[in-house]
């Protein structure tokens, strides 16, 4: 009750007490049902206030987490929506407080919360009021800041076979969290958004459908004659053979991408003993010519002239493209698109070998790459002019990797090669940064995920490629890594409270 209501109650009872007359008494009475019910009404309705507000950033707060979840299933985001409003009223004084309606429109992505609740009246139920409602609505809308470009950097080198835990490789895990950012980005942004797919291993494969691309350079394929000259048909007669014995058993290691792999190497002491005489005969095969074919799969080097292997400044400068006997690289560059069934089809093609080709880590090769599809320039040119404030459109370039490089540089012929030396692996990791300084300075947002990496020197240079510190994330696991890459999705779009 307020103080000029008590003042006002104290005065008739001081004039009640002098004037005893029935007049008087009527007059008090009526009054103080009149004050009662004023009380009654300041009291209830602060309670009120207090309640459809607490209500409101309730309702506010079950909108913005289903907006949130990247999925559209409409039972999803209810749920989302009811747990978090759950858990924001519990202090909230009232009864039959709930969602009394729920609405998600996916042409708009907007999301509706309606809700309601009843308040118990103190000193108004005197006046007949027992309860009152009340009642709080909210729409949130998840949109994507202006448009967005996006490119997904992604390691397929050999380690990522290994296990992430839970009877799942890491590229298993990969594929998953990449597929959950697509649909997250894609989902809030429509054909505002695009993104791109760098695969990365020891090179990266550009797609053969660009071999005659002004910015390619390749050599025709071509096949290589061997011809075996005829063995005319022999004999000789045999008195010994060879005998081996296995010695103690032995067990060897390999390491390939940090993989390490064992076999064994028992060694074996082989001696010539007699065994009865026999003819052995061989020969009697013509001359025979073989071909060995090379071709193109789409591999390129980096670019030996000066630092370009670094940047995009001279787009007029051609890659190099090598031949095989077999393919030496993995699956093709995706450029920036927004047709989500092409990019879910190639996260789910991802490999990290073919046959006996199991693949390094060179992250440079990667990111001048993951570059490349961003820029406005070739090579590919589906990247709108760089913004100076990164918002129309908005670049964005996630890296992510499981270890750290094993491949340097080799300016002679612009080839990787297999690290030998510390020094190696020092020029490989300062021209990681290079390029990732490169990229920030085209006002590229750089996102950088480390996933299960326990070598120091890779972490700290993953740290200083990302943008800010709030956007590298180290994860320890598979969970830590979908976690890592939903965040990325949302720092990338914008949720907003529109009702």
């Amino acid at each position: 009750m307020s103080q000029s209501i008590r003042d006002s109650f104290f005065r008739l009872v001081r004039r009640f007490r002098k004037n005893e007359s029935g007049a008087t008494i009527t007059l008090f009475a009526f009054s103080a049902v009149v004050l009662i019910c004023l009380a009654g009404v300041v009291v209830d309705y602060g309670r009120l206030t207090k309640a459809h507000t607490s209500l409101q950033a309730a309702t506010d707060a079950a909108a913005l987490a289903a907006a949130r979840l990247p999925s559209k299933d409409t039972t999803a985001m209810r749920t989302a929506a009811t747990n978090f409003f759950a858990a924001n009223t519990s202090s909230i004084h009232g009864t039959n407080i709930e969602i009394t309606n729920f609405t998600f429109q996916a042409t708009t992505g907007t999301v509706t919360v309606e809700t309601s609740g009843v308040l118990d009246t103190s000193l108004m139920s005197i006046a007949g009021f027992k309860t009152m409602g009340f009642s709080a609505k909210s729409a949130a809308v998840k949109e994507v800041t202006g448009t967005v470009e996006m490119a997904l950097v992604l390691d397929n080198t050999w380690s990522m076979s290994e296990s992430a835990g839970g009877g799942q490789s890491k590229i298993s895990v990969l594929k998953t969290a990449a597929k959950g950012l697509v649909n997250t980005v894609l989902t809030s942004g429509g054909t505002n958004v695009k993104i791109g797919i760098v695969p990365f291993a020891d090179y990266v494969n550009v797609g053969v459908g660009n071999r005659n691309q002004a910015w390619m350079s390749v050599q025709p394929d071509y096949s290589v004659p061997k011809t075996t000259p005829a063995v005319p048909y022999t004999c000789k007669t045999v008195s010994t053979k060879q005998v081996c014995t296995k010695g103690a058993p032995k067990t060897c290691t390999s390491t390939t991408d940090g993989v390490v792999t064992s076999y064994d190497c028992t060694p074996q002491t082989c001696v010539q003993q007699p065994v009865t005489p026999y003819q052995s005969c061989s020969g009697g095969t013509p001359e025979k010519t073989t071909y060995t074919y090379y071709k193109w799969y789409g591999c390129v080097l980096s670019r030996k002239t000066g630092e370009l292997r670094l940047n995009d400044s001279e787009p007029t400068s051609p890659y190099t493209g090598f031949l095989g006997t077999s393919q030496g690289c993995l699956n093709p560059i995706v450029p920036l698109t927004s047709d989500k069934t092409v990019l879910t089809s190639a996260i789910d093609s991802l490999i990290i070998n073919i046959g006996g080709y199991k693949p390094s880590t060179y992250i440079p090769g990667g990111l001048i790459w993951g570059v490349n599809v961003l820029s406005p320039t070739a090579p590919f040119a589906e990247g709108k002019t760089y913004d100076p404030a990164n918002k129309m459109p908005r670049k964005a370039l996630v890296l992510m990797t499981d270890g750290s490089n094993t491949m340097y540089f080799r300016a002679s012929d612009g080839t990787h090669q297999k690290t030998s030396n510390n020094g190696h692996l020092t020029t490989t990791n300062n021209d990681t940064t290079k390029i990732c300084n490169y990229a920030k300075s085209q006002k590229i947002e750089m996102f950088t995920v480390a996933f299960a990496v326990t070598d120091l020197a890779a972490k700290t240079m993953l740290q200083g490629c990302a943008s800010s510190s709030a956007n590298y994330y180290d994860a320890t696991d598979s969970a830590a890594l979908a976690a890592a890459f939903q965040a990325i999705g949302q720092s990338l779009t914008s949720l907003r409270l529109s009702q």
